[in-house]
């Protein structure tokens, strides 16, 4: 006979004295009401109560993660545990494992990869959550997380989940604090995993909570950004380029005019600005798209792809340096031009801060190219192998 368990519960804990012992025994009543084959990993995260005490006396494996943080004390339980499927939950007796069949069901029964609980999709499953979470911090989040990644989840913070073990490699998470549930929740979505929630009431907290509300309010706001760089970093950069271009065309085409006179300084100043930071944004959000490269969820990217086969470090460098040499060429052909009037105002100034614009951005590609070459030299040979 195997000895691999059915399923797996991992609790994460921190001197949680007061409810772990009621957590597992809920579980271990479950597992014996509904005949699963299941086992239960604590992962004590450096506890100084009696919580690893309690939960060895009830008979359960427990392992330990000396780096602090939610997401870490997650990652060594379910690298521990050995079931086929594996059920998250906290150790504060909050969630209800008794909905542990459920959980198992939609996994086995029902073809679901990723089940979720859901704490707004029960009638009195926020009547224990602090009201500024229920009515602004989760649904906030949760907004901001479906917008960027097109997910439909209702509760993105809910810790209570369950995954099969090939789900949870393929997900892969890394996060070291709390932010761990939002990756897990948007890694299923970019691995269009098929998902399901549940719901599910949230009881009193035994013990002392230790969320944060503003720090891991921001930790989890700036790891959605980064795991959506098309909307953060590349159509906002795309557009500010095109628009300085557009208006450096306008101004040296002389279409831009205010009584009869062109607009040639001021709006050639608004036109570089545009310009360059719609390039450094647009180069930001290829250094993330690398990293999302890296991540494996945009193995299949088409337009990243046949990047990668054009660039490489040499090609970044020559066109770079060709543009900081022609348009330094051009920006001294006209301070001779101006030295020569006698340091009069140049008759066509546009043209100095198109020349300018086109040296800033050389400079920037040159960098760009050093710093990507280095992240994604080891990433190139994938993208060569014929498909």
């Amino acid at each position: 006979m195997s000895n691999i368990p059915l399923v797996s519960v991992v609790m994460p804990c921190l001197n949680e004295e007061a409810a772990i012992g009621s957590c597992i025994e809920k579980i271990q009543n479950t597992f014996n009401k509904a005949s699963i084959d299941g086992e239960i990993v604590v992962c004590d995260n450096g506890s100084t109560d009696r919580t690893v005490e309690i939960a060895e006396s009830m008979g359960v494996r427990v392992v330990h993660q000396s780096l602090r943080g939610y997401g870490n004390a997650y990652l060594k339980g379910f690298n521990s545990a050995k079931g086929k499927y594996l059920i998250m939950g906290d150790a504060d007796d909050t969630y209800d494992f008794r909905l542990i069949p459920q959980f198992l069901d939609a996994l086995i029964n029902e073809s679901y990869d990723f089940v979720t609980g859901s704490r707004f999709l029960s009638k009195k499953g926020l009547e224990n959550n602090p009201l500024l979470h229920r009515l602004i911090g989760n649904p906030a989040i949760t907004g901001v997380l479906n917008g960027l990644f097109g997910t439909k989840y209702t509760d993105v913070y809910c810790g209570f989940r369950a995954f099969s073990r090939e789900a949870y490699e393929l997900i892969e998470p890394i996060s070291p604090g709390m932010e761990f549930n939002l990756e897990l929740a948007i890694n299923a979505g970019l691995a269009k995993l098929k998902i399901k929630e549940i719901p599910i009431q949230l009881a009193p907290r035994k013990g002392e909570s230790k969320l944060r509300t503003l720090r891991d309010g921001w930790r989890s706001l700036r790891m959605m950004l980064l795991y959506a760089p098309n909307k953060l970093f590349i159509y906002p950069g795309m557009f500010l380029l095109t628009l300085g271009i557009l208006i450096h065309i306008a101004v040296l085409v002389e279409f831009l005019k205010y009584q009869g006179r062109p607009l040639g300084v001021v709006t050639g100043i608004f036109a570089t600005i545009f310009s360059v930071v719609g390039f450094e944004i647009l180069s930001l959000g290829l250094h993330a798209k690398t990293y999302s490269w890296s991540r494996r969820f945009d193995k299949d990217n088409f337009l990243i792809r046949k990047f990668y086969k054009f660039f490489n470090l040499e090609t970044g460098l020559f066109i770079g340096t060709s543009m900081i040499i022609s348009g330094g060429i051009f920006i001294l052909y006209l301070t001779l031009q101006w030295l020569r009037s006698n340091l009069l105002p140049l008759s066509h100034p546009e043209w100095l801060t198109f020349a300018a614009t086109i040296v800033i951005i050389g400079f920037e590609i040159d960098f760009t190219s050093l710093f990507i070459s280095a992240m994604s030299m080891k990433k190139v040979e994938p993208y060569e192998v014929p498909r």
